[in-house]
């Protein structure tokens, strides 16, 4: 217990040396130290080995608060500034200061140790770790049919129906029919002996292994009962500890006496002015634990335990006598002092004789991931006991009242927090993870409207003064609003912005009735739920009850937005670039501080942080720390700041005295954006004070970008460009290879990064280590300082991209300054690059990239900027500013405080910039500007400087829309979504976006997002905007989307903001954005290969033959013809018997990406029945002179091994379209390339970026939806389908689509349930498994079909055709193909279904060729659909159109549609 010691004489009275010495002498770590000394100096002394300690003090303040909002320029000059900003790595200066800011920051001690900086590999997914994939315990249930490796008992019998019992019982039985067979074949004794043992052996074994199960079964219980009902001793790790204490103790008293002294020194009772550590040691005899309980009936991830633990050194029963004689009490001394000012005198007490003993529990929630320990909960059950004796050090008495402080002070502080019922929680996962625990997750804006109907008066009659008064979780009060002056129905639009550490509280609006002269009355109550948010972040138009006791007392009316911190993608470490964000800015500590500022030469110190011009009254104050000129704060602050260029933080750190005026010791002010480049450098968070004499601040900050509208890529931070950088991006040779563990090659690509965004990408080449791409891409530049990063990508269709190296770009390089007023930028050339990759890691180099480079300035054009009021954040805080109404006085400074704390306006420290390099080069030549010394000295707010007239050329809109090239700058404004979701914009083909917002928070999309693309041909240009709802970019689930004329989309939003609706491919409601736009010419020469007029679709007709070369006996030959684009098959011809002058009149469609590059050819076949094909001849067909629609009849003569005999006559007609590209739901993409079979220049389905009718994929295992495939697969897929029009290839090599057409299946559920006609003609198969004798059975609705069978062939052909009554009821087509077997039971080969109207229209007459993949099985099945919804099957006198008449109504149907510069209307 605690005693008083009572006066002494010196003799009597221990001396600090002695009572200390002689611990020392026994070898025992004494910690002896300055009292005066900071937390930090003393931690260093004890540690011996440590140069530096961190202090642990936790901030214990609420982490909900209302956040100051820093809204616009400040006139406030900083005293931190950055020289040489031209430089490669600015640096900066301090003005006014004792010590240079370089000096101040290298004199701290470096970090001991590192962290490593990046994460482990992973592990492949390949690899099989772990009990659990072992087991397979997460894997899908097998499929019927796949269960392989199950046992015949496992298959045949339940678990309960054998073991051990059964394998006895079969032993007797066995024994019975051994012995009977011994006896009857007249086997003597010896033979039963023999038997009966080896049994009885078995069955002895057996019952042993029986009853030691059991038995341990038994024990493995009783020991589990034993658990929970009983103690148990922890003697192993007491011994541990009694080694381990000796080695760790100086590392502990390290830790507590930084953490502990700051303790001290903020917690100081009122009748002390100071409460220090000046000696320091724990002593020789560690912890023990007593006694452990554990509870095992708690879930498989919660372990719980009951630890009693005690720290007696005082008890000698467990330690040996020569223990004994070296112990070393725990003794701590504390250096009291007593009085106030200069009137004080210190009293050193000694606490020794410390003893702990306590009931601890202890809950753990365990994980998978590391640390493993998710949550610790500590709870003490009972008091536990502290009991320690103060002695006073030399001739002085001990106040009776400091004898209980520590005791109170410790149960004060430890009773709330960790005494039962009350948990102490450890959230090691997030401590680990290096996140502050009190760090913000996002801004809460609560705009409060009004109230209505408010029932209730004041005490003693009279109308009330409402207030509003916001909280979360009731707990300490956030913020206010205003009171209102006599009224039940008040109104405030007011808005409050609060930082939030979590979604899973409510937010509690109380409204209060404000009285001058006594406490506030609380007139009722209304709570709204944080956890919407996460679903949707803006809810407007609230009207929530007011309730007190479970009465209404009124109606509430506000609205509710929350804006999250943008987190890095994961692998990511770059934090998005956005002017609004957090702030989390430390006071960590300062060094050094001016002691000429006192009298005493002794500082009680504490720092304050003014934002922005307001200097007299501070956002946040630091905890005064007493009597010290090195203080350690570690104090945390955050704030949102609404324009991170322009903000200014200020800090003054004023010295305390009481009653006096607190004057400043010292102050700093930097620019946040300085502050910030500055925490990317190890050790430079150390800035000097300006305004004394000596003195430096450790100061750091964290920038937490928002998602708010405005704050990423706003309109306030667009610079138009200067011009483009043309690319041609060549070749990539001997690229690394990142999937060579599965025996695969990489499939690169190249995407180029301006400030670490995407501006372009080439297609992908799959499998090639050395792909040739001979792409062109345009990147828009603002600046000569910006860098273009050429990076190969290796494309991933499930995770995430691969990097396979970078080269890094200049523009500099590239372009320079000119003195032309209307291209005030011009190309110093063309750069051909031959470099090497560079990779990521370890920055070794592997392949190379070959490509050339040339600028192309832009046009100066006035106007581009859009019109801005600043960002969502400050119109917010603006807005709010109501001067009606009375504000609740919480405390303020005082004006003799004021006085004193003014620090001078002005620069204390100056940018040493070269008056050669102070022109800014970030813009364009309109736009310079020049920093003068009387700019820094003149701090005049940035709305008094007249603004410069802006340079440059004027360009009415008709003028400007005959540019055909230019920078497209696009506002994405705002807009109203069916589901959250980012908008990507698209031109032209539409392979890669342009550029993407980042992903709505609500449905009321608010994202003020600017971002451009380059335009080559302005007249045939095309945009396409679509809703993407994945949060990865590289990512698609498309569910809604635009599309229109590049030309006629800027006429409407030039003007200003137009109204978009996007379409989704379902039922799902339309989608709506608003965007402006604007136009900088550039005028860039393409190329022959880049116009519209080299792609598009070309309309081939094949007439016919003259003297083609006979190889039959008879001097004839069967021709038929197949074309082949650019190695790939696009159409075969029907086959013309016996003929050396056949008659085709044959015509089919197919898209031309390009006719300069393409490689169009012909060659004639002579068909046979028994053997392959032999070749007549072949010819190559030229289409670079081909004049666009102008139909041209070439006669195009046969070569062959044989010479040249034959020709063909066909005719050419090539109509210009942008052919759009598409992506694939694997790792390839379909290339430019690939043949594509149907007009139409943009996709009519949003998917997967796969186009209808312009360029489709086919899945051999897709389930023709756009959905991303799942994981674990289903176990069945649906069978892959693909259509094309008929008349066309009869290879999907042609480019058929595989996914539905919206327009068709709305159609089909909305049109008449009236049957129509559809003749199904099957064709043929290949790919089939061996060749057998197959036959089809087709089903539609409730009617079947069968086909004759074929001969033996892995390529059937089969030409029959069938009809059926279809309509809106008969959805689906079944087909099963079958191998015919003479004798016994037909074998079935695959199947499959087809979706009917997702190939052909139900209206009008429709026709297509539709390929299947067959299930269960390999092959291909080709069947074609044709449709005549005027004739219906059932009727009487319904006639059937012959298949000639069909295709001929059908295609003429097709071909009147089409034209250039439109598609086929698919709604008709």
């Amino acid at each position: 217990m605690a005693s008083n010691s009572g006066p002494a004489t010196n003799n009597g009275r221990p001396s600090t040396d002695a009572v200390l010495n002689q611990d020392a002498r026994n070898g025992v770590a004494v910690h002896s130290f300055d009292p005066e000394a900071s937390p930090s100096q003393k931690g260093a002394d004890a540690a011996k080995n440590a140069d530096k300690l961190k202090s642990v003090n936790a901030n214990n303040g609420p982490a909900e608060r209302e956040v100051h909002v820093e809204t616009g320029p400040s006139n406030v000059v900083p005293t931190i500034t950055v020289q040489d900003t031209d430089a490669k790595e600015p640096k900066l200066v301090a003005k006014d200061a004792s010590q240079p800011l370089v000096e101040a920051q290298n004199d701290m001690p470096s970090a001991i140790g590192g962290i490593p900086s990046a994460p482990a590999p992973a592990i492949p997914d390949w690899y099989r770790v772990g009990w659990r994939q072992m087991s397979g315990i997460d894997d899908p249930p097998l499929a019927e049919g796949e269960e392989k490796d199950k046992g015949v008992l496992d298959m045949f019998l339940a678990e309960q129906f054998y073991g051990t019992w059964y394998h006895n019982a079969a032993l007797i039985v066995f024994a019975v029919f051994a012995s009977h067979f011994l006896t009857r074949f007249h086997f003597g004794w010896g033979w039963l002996f023999v038997l009966l043992a080896g049994c009885n052996t078995y069955y002895s074994t057996s019952m042993q292994r029986v009853r030691r199960q059991a038995r341990d079964d038994i024990q493995r219980e009783l020991v589990k009962t034993r658990l929970a009902s009983e103690h148990e001793s922890a003697d192993w790790i007491n011994n541990f500890l009694d080694r381990f204490w000796l080695i760790y103790e100086p590392v502990l008293s390290a830790t507590i006496i930084s953490s502990v002294d700051q303790v001290l020194s903020a917690s100081t009772p009122p009748f002390l002015d100071s409460l220090r550590l000046s000696q320091f040691t724990l002593g020789t005899k560690a912890p023990r634990i007593d006694k452990v309980r554990t509870f095992p009936k708690t879930p498989d991830d919660i372990v719980m335990m009951d630890w009693g633990i005690s720290f007696t050194p005082n008890d000698i029963s467990d330690i040996t006598p020569k223990q004994a004689a070296g112990k070393v009490n725990p003794k701590v001394v504390l250096s009291v002092r007593v009085g106030k000012g200069l009137a004080t005198a210190t009293m050193p007490i000694l606490v020794e004789d410390i003893s702990f003993s306590g009931l601890m529990r202890i809950r753990m929630k365990l994980m998978s991931n590391f640390p493993h320990v998710q949550i610790v909960d500590i709870s003490f059950l009972e008091k536990p006991v502290i009991d320690y004796v103060l002695k006073p050090v030399g001739e002085r008495h001990l106040d009776p009242r400091a004898v209980f402080v520590i005791r109170e002070m410790t149960h004060a502080t430890l009773g709330p927090m960790m005494y039962d019922p009350n948990v102490f929680t450890l959230n090691l996962a997030q401590m680990l993870s290096g996140k502050p625990l009190d760090a913000a997750i996002g801004v809460l804006q609560v705009t409060i409207h009004s109230a209505r109907g408010i029932k209730g008066t004041k005490i003693g009659g009279g109308t009330p003064d409402p207030y509003i008064s916001l909280a979360i979780n009731n707990r300490s009060e956030l913020a206010r609003t205003k009171y209102k002056t006599n009224t039940y129905n008040p109104t405030w639009m007011e808005t409050k912005f609060i930082l939030i550490n979590a979604l899973n509280e409510s937010l509690i609006l109380n409204l209060y009735d404000f009285n001058d002269h006594r406490k506030d009355t609380l007139m009722g109550s209304a709570t709204f739920e944080l956890g919407v948010l996460a679903d949707d972040a803006t809810h407007e138009n609230i009207q929530s009850q007011l309730l007190k006791d479970g009465k209404e007392r009124g109606e509430l009316r506000y609205d509710i937005s929350y804006y999250p911190v943008i987190t890095p993608k994961e692998g990511e470490e770059e934090v998005l670039d956005t002017k609004v964000g957090i702030v989390r800015l430390t006071i960590h500590q300062a060094k050094d501080l001016d002691h000429t500022k006192s009298l005493s030469g002794d500082l009680n110190p504490f720092a304050k942080v003014f934002l922005g011009d307001d200097l007299s009254h501070h956002t946040h104050a630091t905890p005064l720390f007493k009597h010290t000129n090195n203080p350690v704060w570690e104090s945390p602050y955050e704030f949102v700041c609404s324009n991170k260029d322009s903000s200014v933080i200020t800090v003054k750190v004023i010295d305390d005295r009481d009653f006096l005026k607190d004057p400043v010791v010292g102050y700093m002010s930097i620019k946040l954006v300085d502050l910030l480049d500055s925490m990317g450098e190890a050790e430079r968070d150390w800035f000097p004070l300006s305004g004394c004499k000596s003195g430096k601040l450790r100061l750091s900050a964290e920038w937490k970008p928002l998602q708010m509208a405005g704050g990423l890529h706003g309109s306030e931070q667009y610079t138009p460009p200067i011009g483009v950088v043309r690319l041609l991006l060549d070749k990539a040779t001997d690229v690394k290879n990142v999937e060579a563990a599965l025996g695969g090659k990489s499939d690169p690509y190249v995407r180029v990064q301006v400030n670490n965004v995407t501006k372009g990408r080439t297609e992908v080449i799959n499998n090639n280590l050395n792909p040739i791409w001979d792409q062109i891409v345009y990147i828009p530049v603002h600046s000569l300082k910006e860098t273009l990063m050429l990076e190969c990508m290796d494309y991933q269709h499930l995770t995430r991209d691969r990097s396979l190296g970078s080269v890094e770009l200049l523009v500099s390089d590239l372009a320079k300054e000119s003195a032309d007023h209307r291209y005030p930028y011009e190309s110093t050339g063309v750069k051909n690059g031959n470099d090497s990759l560079r990779l990521d890691k370890g920055g070794a180099f592997k392949g190379n990239l070959h490509y050339t480079a040339t600028f192309i300035p832009a046009l100066a054009l006035r106007g581009v900027k859009f019109d801005s009021s600043g960002n969502q954040l400050q119109r917010a805080a603006e807005e709010s500013q109501d001067e009606d109404g009375g504000i609740v006085d919480t405390g303020s400074i005082s004006s003799s405080d004021e006085e004193a704390q003014a620090v001078p306006v002005g620069i204390t420290v100056k940018p040493k910039r070269d008056r050669a390099k102070s022109q800014s080069v970030d813009t364009t030549k309109s736009r310079k500007s020049v920093r003068t010394e009387d700019s820094d000295k003149t701090a005049s707010s940035p709305r008094d400087v007249e603004e410069p007239v802006e340079a440059g050329v004027d360009m009415e809109m008709d003028e400007l829309l005959t540019q055909q090239s230019g920078v497209i700058v696009f506002n994405v404004i705002s807009g109203q979504l069916a589901r959250k979701a980012r908008l990507e914009v698209l031109l032209d083909d539409g392979y890669w976006p342009s550029f993407t917002t980042v992903k709505s928070s609500s449905t009321s999309a608010k994202w003020e997002y600017v971002g451009e693309g380059f335009v080559k041909e302005l007249d045939f240009g095309k945009v396409w905007l679509r809703l993407n709802e994945t949060d990865d970019d590289e990512k698609e689930a498309i569910v809604a989307e635009w599309k229109g004329d590049a030309k006629a989309f800027l006429q409407s939003t030039m003007t200003g903001p137009q109204k978009f609706v996007l379409h989704g491919n379902d039922d799902r409601p339309s989608s709506s954005v608003m965007i402006e736009a604007r136009y900088v010419p550039v005028p860039v020469k393409l190329e022959a290969r880049e116009s519209v007029n080299n792609q598009g679709v070309l309309r081939v007709d094949l007439l016919n033959g003259q003297e083609i070369r006979g190889v039959d006996r008879g001097g004839k030959s069967d021709p038929f013809a197949i074309f082949t684009l650019n190695g790939q098959k696009v159409y075969k011809s029907q086959t013309k018997k016996k003929t050396l002058t056949p008659e085709w009149n044959e015509n089919f469609d197919v898209s031309v990406p390009s006719r300069v590059a393409a490689d169009f050819s012909i060659e004639i076949f002579d068909w046979n029945q028994l053997e392959q094909a032999k070749s007549l001849g072949s010819a190559k067909i030229e289409l670079a002179d081909i004049e666009p629609f102008q139909a041209s009849e070439r006669v195009i003569n046969l070569t062959s091994k044989h010479g040249d005999k034959g020709q063909v006559n066909i005719r050419l007609l090539f109509h210009p379209e942008i052919i759009a590209k598409s992506r694939k739901n694997t790792s390839t993409f379909s290339t430019a390339g690939r043949a594509m079979t149907q007009l139409g220049g943009f996709p009519v389905n949003a998917g997967k970026g796969v186009l209808h009718g312009v360029t489709g994929v086919f899945h051999k295992k897709g389930n023709g939806n756009n959905q991303e495939p799942e994981s674990p697969p289903p176990p069945e897929l649906p069978s892959g389908q693909a259509s094309q029009p008929v008349g066309q290839s009869e290879n999907l090599e042609a480019g058929a689509t595989t996914f539905p057409s919206s327009e068709s299946k709305a159609s089909a559920e909305g049109r008449s349930t009236e049957p129509g006609t559809l003749r199904v003609t099957v064709l043929d198969a290949k790919d089939l498994v061996g060749e057998v004798k197959a036959y089809i059975t087709l089903r539609v609705g409730d009617k079947e079909f069968k086909t004759k069978h074929t001969s033996k062939t892995a390529t059937p052909e089969w030409n029959e055709s069938f009809v059926f009554a279809a309509g809106s009821f008969t959805p689906k087509l079944y087909a099963w193909v079958h191998e015919h077997k003479t004798l016994g039971k037909d074998k079935d080969i695959g199947d499959g279904e087809i979706d009917i109207w997702r190939h052909i229209k139900p209206e009008g007459v429709s026709a297509a060729d539709v390929f299947l993949e067959l299930r269960q099985g390999n092959g291909l099945l080709r069947v074609r659909l044709e449709f005549d919804a005027s004739s219906n099957p059932f009727s009487s006198g319904s006639s059937y159109l012959p298949v000639n008449e069909f295709l001929e109504r059908y295609q003429s149907l097709h071909h009147r549609d089409s034209a250039f510069g439109e598609r086929p209307d698919h709604d008709d």
